[in-house]
């Protein structure tokens, strides 16, 4: 089984073929373009939070500098790491969001809060000196596995810090809960750039660490988020009241007596990364759930989650798409490739879930998006499932059609420097070449 990269520069696709930019994407940009983009370096508030293959902020700025208004509502369905967020604060509009993930909504209300520097520096160092006295905290975080991810003293180190940060307001909670993220994760024995958890042959030698190293890792964190956070406020300008948490933290059924004027997301990618796998330890060590079982119970949060009862998995779903049912089928049957026992048909499931997921999130937008309004999303163009391609973009846009959404415009990105250290099978379940960047148009109620 080979690493690569989920996002894999397209060697298929002649370079002439592309519009090469730099900077910003032009708001002038031909219809269904295929463009290469030499990206400008981003704020560093982009960059604060654990998110694997995040969203690029040059997306949503083109789609309020081409349609946005500064007075505009964005929706923001699939939060993540905040990058729509941040850009609809950057144009003066305001943006509704959510997330199912707890790390996700714990990055966001982070990035969307007023942080004081001066303060936080007088209780990190309150924590630290805290910490360092402690000699033997209480044991107060257990999970599968921890033993083997987490040595002794780290251990330790994580447990004092955390009893600290209990110990400071409830408001600035937030970010030092954020640093202590970073630092579960860099003090565990996976190795740099491993995105999920697992035990594997070929990994370098973990280092001993000490203690100290944990403090250390804190502390190195800590300056540089609130050097991301000092730029961020800086160029904000005081406006973050603009950004409003909702309550509902699932995108299938949005709840609540709201309108927006667009969306703007990049919905999951299907069967692409596993969020949940590749955020446990931080799950755990911030408490953020309450034991292994409440863990897995955020899988049934997913759009097109993988956590299928049996009895489900079994039957053959049927969506109405003719095309689409079709590939589901090509899956539960293996015709381009048999997988190990039952996994075509969970896989068939997956997919059949996934846009299932999808066609009830687009009416709930539907039906919250003001007369005229907008849903821009990018998402992989294709995705290879048992040796099945799925073009996920496409349909998505038709299913989007049908429920009354007008398509209006449409380009292509080539996705390039988003490795993923994940352990593929490269035989049946393929890279994403592009992002394809879909604008749609509520043009009926």
């Amino acid at each position: 089984m080979k690493q690569l990269s989920l996002f894999e520069t397209d060697n298929t696709t002649p370079q002439s073929s592309y519009l090469h930019l730099e900077g910003d994407i032009p708001i002038d940009l031909p219809e269904n373009a295929l463009i290469s983009l030499q990206r400008k370096p981003p704020l560093k508030i982009h960059s604060l939070g654990f998110q694997p293959a995040k969203s690029i902020p040059e997306i949503p700025h083109w789609f309020l500098s081409k349609y946005g208004t500064e007075k505009c509502k964005i929706l923001e369905p699939f939060a993540g790491s905040g990058t729509t967020i941040i850009e609809t604060l950057l144009q003066g509009a305001s943006v509704y969001w959510l997330d199912y993930h707890p790390l996700s909504r714990l990055i966001c209300r982070v990035k969307t809060h007023i942080y004081y520097i001066a303060e936080i520096l007088d209780y990190t160092e309150q924590i630290l000196q805290n910490a360092y006295a402690i000699k033997y905290p209480l044991e107060t975080v257990n999970f599968a596995n921890k033993d083997f991810w987490f040595q002794k003293p780290v251990q330790t180190g994580l447990e004092s810090l955390r009893a600290q940060i209990f110990q400071v307001p409830e408001a600035i909670q937030p970010l030092f809960w954020l640093v202590f993220a970073s630092t579960v994760r860099k003090t565990s024995d996976m190795n740099d750039g491993m995105i999920l958890a697992a035990k594997r042959a070929n990994v370098k030698e973990i280092p001993q660490r000490s203690r100290e190293d944990v403090y250390r890792y804190f502390k190195d964190y800590l300056d540089k988020a609130l050097e991301a956070i000092g730029e961020w406020q800086f160029v904000l300008n005081n406006s973050l009241q603009n950004a409003i948490e909702l309550k509902s933290t699932t995108a299938v059924n949005l709840t609540g007596d709201w309108h927006c004027d667009a969306v703007i997301t990049s919905p999951p990618y299907i069967n692409a990364i596993d969020y949940v796998w590749a955020s446990k330890f931080e799950l755990h060590w911030l408490g953020l759930v309450s034991n292994d079982r409440a863990r897995l119970d955020l899988y049934t949060q997913e759009i097109g989650t993988e956590r299928i009862p049996r009895k489900d998995y079994c039957q053959l779903g049927k969506t109405g798409n003719y095309y689409l049912d079709d590939l589901i089928y090509d899956i539960y049957y293996g015709t381009q490739y048999k997988a190990s026992k039952g996994q075509n048909k969970l896989r068939a499931r997956v997919v059949y879930k996934y846009f299932m997921d999808m066609k009830a999130h687009f009416l709930s937008c539907f039906n919250h998006l003001n007369l005229g309004g907008y849903y821009c999303f990018a998402i992989g163009d294709i995705s290879k499932i048992c040796g099945v391609e799925i073009p996920v973009a496409k349909l998505l846009t038709e299913i989007a059609e049908e429920i009354g959404f007008a398509k209006i415009f449409q380009f292509d990105l080539l996705l390039k420097n988003r490795r993923l250290n994940l352990p593929r099978n490269v035989s049946w379940a393929g890279t994403i070449k592009h992002d394809t960047v879909v604008v749609l148009q509520k043009i009926k109620t």
